[in-house]
């Protein structure tokens, strides 16, 4: 185990609340046309040109301030 989560049983929960932090949280930007949306699937299509090319950014990881 490591020292951050000696119980894996927080880890455990560590893992769940990314996973609940990302739903509906997932800041999606198309590379094709530029459209920005947030969405709460990683495998998104861009609703206004159909690209699949897609980057994904957990929302969480932007800075509250």
């Amino acid at each position: 185990m490591s020292e951050a989560f000696p119980d894996s049983s927080q880890l455990q929960q560590w893992h769940e609340g990314i996973e609940m932090a990302n739903h509906n949280n997932i800041f999606c930007h198309c590379r094709s046309c530029s459209y920005e949306w947030v969405d709460s699937v990683i495998n998104a299509v861009c609703s206004k040109c159909g690209s699949k090319d897609i980057e994904h950014i957990s929302c969480w990881q932007f800075p509250d301030d």
